[in-house]
């Protein structure tokens, strides 16, 4: 049984440094203003739903802008499938599939062997849809994390309905010992209406 200071530690790994319901909604200028300039990206449910394969000319924009600002741009994937070449391919973006998230293995390989650049900690943000593997994962690596709410959650594949069950214990968690970075980070998120 963990004590209550291992539990705090836990879930202070699941606290993302900024939440938007979009990558549409990030304001990219002001990050780089604040010194990112890696942004490391999952796909599914951040980028695309599971139940697509290309990238929208509206996702080509954002690339476009991401680019031009002067950030580098990398896929992180835990899925292994073909869909992440094909997508990886026609979004030409360099990428990480099967990175295993929220170990390290993926996120350290994206950034010490895909990027073109070396990059201290904090100047790199994972942008994700998960507590339990992108959060996680960005934290355990020491690096910025930024949640996404899931484009569209009915598509999930069955390990990420799993997670996404651990997840909502969790927030329970969090709302109870960590209100305040709750409320700040997580309570949309959660969509949580209530007080």
């Amino acid at each position: 049984m963990y004590n209550t200071i291992e539990v705090f530690f836990m879930i202070k790994k699941l606290i993302p440094d900024y939440y938007y319901k979009s990558i549409y909604d990030i304001p990219l200028s002001e990050l780089y203003d604040k010194g990112i300039r890696l942004i490391l990206t999952d796909l599914d449910n951040t980028l695309i739903s599971y139940g697509q394969t290309d990238p929208s000319d509206e996702l080509f924009d954002f690339k476009k802008k991401v680019l031009d600002l002067g950030f580098e741009f990398i896929l992180v994937s835990n899925s292994r499938k073909k869909r992440v070449d094909h997508f990886a391919n026609m979004y030409d973006i360099p990428y990480v599939k099967f990175s295993t998230k929220p170990l390290k293995r993926g996120i350290k390989k994206a950034i010490k062997k895909i990027a073109k650049e070396k990059y201290n900690n904090d100047q790199i943000l994972l942008l994700g849809d998960q507590l339990m593997t992108d959060v996680l994962g960005g934290k355990r690596c020491k690096i910025k994390v930024c949640l996404i709410e899931p484009i569209d959650k009915r598509t999930d594949i069955l390990s990420t309905r799993i997670n996404r069950g651990i997840e909502s214990f969790f927030l329970r968690r969090i709302k109870k010992k960590m209100r305040n970075e709750y409320d700040l980070k997580l309570k949309e998120f959660a969509g949580d209406e209530n007080d």
